[in-house]
């Protein structure tokens, strides 16, 4: 298993976001040294972005990326699936396929948390699980062509109103029957709504392609009261080999809740191997 960090690119605006921000270069030489393998990319405006000189200075710093989320295209821009005004709608895949565009560099995967949207009670309901769906198998397709996966996250009832649990992600997920679509499974949203964290992983060991750590305060991982070496140990027997991405407040300071989030995941990787 391998560990990347959230890093925001200049594009992205809100005073607080879970992740690293500042001058790339500086950032990715300080991830390199603490032993991270990439980053976790928070984009909004992909065609803002100076992309030839983001790929260069990963490349210099030895570094991939594995996952560029979405979060900012709902939270600075309020783009979704299941928004009832269809010029939203269509903006919104417009804007992934610009995502997916930036992941094509790394062959990475991008992921879809509070940009599905809500889904309202009653009238309407039903329209927007439809609106949903599509969103995801129309990104899922133009991914497909680029060598992108398209992710859906699980996420807490505190940011959304639909598909809290990595159980029901996995419902959701299994009834899109697409073959780009998986799961990224975040500890700290499951400490909130999964019961038992191994076993919903073991749950989804057929569709999950990423994950995120934070702990139970959304700190770095030992920060809180999450037990990662069982999260660590139902990992290792699904076999999952992939990426680890530290979504986390920036607590104390960035560099030192990386710092101090890779010394616990590397340990508890140590006893593990």
């Amino acid at each position: 298993m391998m560990l990347s960090y959230a890093v925001a690119t200049p594009d992205c605006r809100a005073k607080k976001m879970l992740c690293y921000r500042g001058d790339l270069d500086a950032i990715c030489a300080q991830l390199k040294d603490f032993g991270y393998d990439g980053i976790e990319l928070f984009v909004r405006q992909p065609k803002e972005l100076d992309q030839t000189g983001i790929a260069r200075t990963l490349e210099k710093h030895g570094l991939t990326v594995p996952d560029i989320s979405t979060g900012q295209l709902g939270a600075e821009d309020g783009l979704s699936f299941t928004d009832p005004n269809p010029a939203i709608r269509k903006a919104t895949q417009e804007r992934l396929r610009d995502v997916i565009d930036l992941a094509a560099h790394w062959r990475a995967q991008i992921h879809v948390g509070r940009l599905r949207g809500n889904v309202p009670e009653g009238e309407g309901g039903a329209e927007a699980w439809r609106w949903m769906k599509e969103g995801f198998r129309e990104a899922a397709n133009y991914g497909l062509a680029k060598g992108v996966r398209v992710l859906l996250e699980p996420q807490n009832r505190f940011n959304g109103n639909n598909l809290f649990s990595v159980l029901e992600g996995v419902e959701f997920v299994r009834s899109l029957d697409h073959v780009n679509v998986g799961i990224v499974a975040d500890t700290f949203h499951m400490n909130i709504e999964d019961a038992c964290l191994p076993a919903s992983l073991m749950a989804a060991r057929d569709y999950l392609s990423h994950m995120h750590f934070g702990d139970s305060n959304r700190w770095y991982p030992g920060a809180g009261h999450l037990n990662f070496r069982e999260v660590l140990e139902a990992l290792r027997l699904i076999g999952y080999s992939g990426f680890i991405t530290m979504e986390i407040e920036q607590r104390p300071d960035s560099a030192t809740a990386a710092r101090r989030a890779a010394q616990t995941v590397r340990a508890l990787l140590d006893t593990l191997s």
